[in-house]
């Protein structure tokens, strides 16, 4: 399989990433979380791109380029209308792999019955976002945006504690400086627990990745979700959120193409020439 192209498109409106890949694979859509965009999926999709997966990583509204003013009344449910508004257009039922706030709004696509498999990354909760103990000194900053529901961008300091504390340092800041304003709405409602997934409408395949050294999903939280869902669990050892860029996040990528391989019976690539 030749070296997959990722190539900058827009659907629904939307921005996205597209790879093209082979018509005997399903379609797999990538959902991002809070404070990033659809692009630091590029190298999952050239990743899973090259066993001939076809790829999509799209944003959502108000994000890039529009600062705090464009989120500053959004909720989860317009982000699930977002993707619902991408996977329409895309006129197939796709694969959801959604990072965080994206793991939780996969959880409601797959409810909603919109879905042929889902993979929740380290994802957030049907149910509280409860902080981590290690977590709180670099929490407390955001806390009066968070609870007033107005538009928050972490510091570099706070991600480097919590996000990217498994990240090497020499990337932090250029991560950091990627991240894009949230909604203190949608922080609020993942943190309280109010918006829910009801696991007996989701039909679909689910599996949950994490990393033991998560500060944000915490593993007692991983488990929980995989146990609401009656889901496989693949638990990385010394892997934090960022799992996208995180040494390693190759190996994690090419996981997730094994198990969907094997749960949606497709057949394994061919060999590539020498």
């Amino acid at each position: 399989m030749p070296q997959p192209q990722v190539s900058p498109s827009n659907i629904a409106g939307f921005p996205a990433l597209r790879t093209a890949g082979t018509a005997d694979r399903p379609l797999l859509l990538f959902i991002h979380g809070a404070f990033a965009s659809h692009e630091p999926f590029a190298n999952w999709m050239q990743t899973l791109g090259r066993d001939g997966w076809r790829c999509v990583a799209a944003g959502r509204r108000n994000q890039l380029g529009h600062g705090p003013a464009g989120v500053a009344d959004v909720t989860i449910n317009d982000y699930v209308a977002d993707t619902l508004r991408v996977i329409d257009a895309l006129n197939e039922k796709p694969v959801v792999i959604g990072h965080s706030l994206g793991g939780l709004i996969a959880q409601k696509i797959a409810e909603l019955g919109k879905c042929s498999a889902a993979v929740l990354v380290a994802p957030a909760p049907s149910g509280m976002l409860t902080a981590q103990l290690a977590a709180l000194p670099a929490l407390l900053p955001m806390v009066p945006s968070i609870l007033r529901g107005r538009p928050l961008l972490p510091s570099c300091a706070t991600c480097e504690a919590i996000v990217l504390n498994r990240v090497p340092q020499s990337e932090r800041a250029r991560i950091h400086g990627a991240l894009v304003h949230e909604s203190g709405k949608v922080y609020r409602e993942m943190i309280f627990g109010t918006f829910r997934v009801d696991a007996q409408k989701v039909r679909c395949p689910l599996l949950v990745v994490g990393g033991s050294d998560d500060r944000v999903v915490s593993v007692t939280l991983l488990r929980a979700t995989a146990k609401y869902y009656g889901a496989a669990l693949k638990l990385y050892e010394g892997r934090g959120h960022w799992l996208l860029e995180e040494p390693g996040w190759d190996k994690i990528a090419s996981d997730i193409g094994a198990w969907l391989r094997t749960t949606l019976a497709v057949p394994a690539p061919l060999p590539v020439a020498s």
